[in-house]
């Protein structure tokens, strides 16, 4: 049986968590994947401290957070939120990707939002697998070029049935 993982909107409360969450994890394994916004202490406290439009949540296993997921976009004027995920390097494995982006598309379902969008690269199979697992169709493709080379950027979206206004 899987560990119970504790889900909730971030708060001011989890500012110390947020930050140790994002310095522990400006490492390649992690930031090869994710690249919406650097992992720093300052960005930490911007998501949970500053007011805004956009939803990021996190998930914390025994006291302790191990993954942030995100609906983005609505601050920069988007309607439909695209969704960012990325899991403690040392809980990779687990099951907590899966649990928790089911969980947040859940959460936009809930909001009224249409869909929900995402970018994958295809050099991440494990993710591209998932996405599409849960109900994500590919879009898109654009080639881009990295810091690890060329790669494939995937423009993915899922259908919520939602009307948000």
């Amino acid at each position: 049986m899987a560990p119970r993982l504790a889900i909730e909107p971030v708060q001011a409360r989890h500012v110390q968590a947020l930050v140790e969450l994002f310095e522990g994890n400006r490492i390649s394994v992690v930031s090869d994947s994710f690249d919406p916004f650097p992992l720093t202490a300052d960005e930490a406290e911007r998501i949970a401290l500053q007011p805004r439009r956009d939803a990021y949540f996190v998930a914390g296993l025994q006291g302790g957070l191990v993954a942030m997921s995100m609906l983005r976009g609505f601050d920069e004027g988007f309607e439909v939120p695209s969704f960012g995920i990325f899991v403690d390097h040392r809980h990779h494995g687990q099951g907590i990707g899966r649990r928790l982006t089911a969980w947040t598309v859940d959460e936009a379902r809930r909001r009224g939002y249409p869909s929900v969008r995402l970018s994958v690269y295809a050099s991440n199979a494990g993710a591209l697998h998932l996405y599409r697992s849960l109900g994500f169709g590919e879009q898109e493709r654009e080639l881009v070029t990295r810091a690890g080379g060329e790669d494939e950027k995937i423009l993915m979206t899922k259908s919520l049935g939602g009307q948000h206004a």
